[in-house]
């Protein structure tokens, strides 16, 4: 009987705990299972299944200019697979550099839709295992260079900086892992048809997500990128 009892708590912890837990089995150059400059698309069809989309002969689409990379994102050289509504991401892309996995780009869930699942910009370090910074992005201004962001002194913005969009950034040895924080408040009450009637609830939920944790606002997006696309 006590077996039986431990045994059916043990199964209700794992239950309880294998969706963190498989998230955080993500490293820092992949994302559960997918791992750059390893994976193949036919590894990534046999982790995820059939795609929504698959095309060849596509330019990287880049949330963010990062200015290390080297121009070759912009020539249409990739394969890209698109998933919808995947492990709680409203979508995931996979590309591919000569039969290789080269960048990951995720869509996040947004709250302010009423998402119940979204990702909290303090959450990046243990969903990644790796440190994260904060970077202000300022129109003209290139990104410092990569040790900036590895260095071990934390770094902090002002707290204008931290208003409307900002970047949590992270430098490993294999991978740029650049995601989109949005914390915009200004929410429109009208539209070109007339008053939004979410006005409200979106107001009180960016106001409360605002003000949790360390860093504010929700993560919209997460590009996990190869340094082998950086300028050599």
């Amino acid at each position: 009987m006590l077996l039986r009892a431990f045994t059916s708590l043990l199964i209700v912890v794992v239950c309880a705990t294998s969706s963190h837990a498989q998230e955080n089995d993500a490293r820092p150059d992949g994302w559960r299972g997918a791992i750059l400059n390893l994976s193949t698309p036919d590894d990534t069809i046999r982790l995820f299944g059939t795609p929504a989309k698959d095309k060849d002969r596509t330019a990287l689409e880049m949330r963010r200019p990062v200015s290390w990379l080297s121009d070759k994102y912009k020539q249409k050289v990739f394969r890209t697979l698109t998933y919808k509504k995947l492990f709680g991401y409203k979508q995931a892309q996979f590309s591919f550099l000569d039969g290789k996995l080269v960048m990951i780009s995720l869509e996040a869930q947004n709250p302010t839709d009423g998402a119940q699942e979204w990702i909290d910009p303090d959450e990046l370090e243990s969903l990644f295992v790796t440190s994260f910074k904060p970077h202000a992005r300022r129109a003209g201004q290139k990104l410092p260079p990569p040790s900036v962001f590895r260095a071990s002194a934390p770094a902090e913005l002002k707290k204008d900086d931290y208003a409307y969009w900002y970047d949590m950034i992270a430098v490993g040895e294999d991978s740029f892992i650049v995601a989109v924080v949005d914390n915009y408040q200004h929410v429109s009450e009208y539209t070109p048809f007339g008053r939004d009637p979410t006005f409200e609830g979106q107001k009180k939920e960016r106001e409360r997500i605002n003000t949790a944790g360390k860093y504010p606002g929700f993560v919209s997006d997460i590009q996990i990128i190869s340094r082998g696309l950086a300028e050599p």
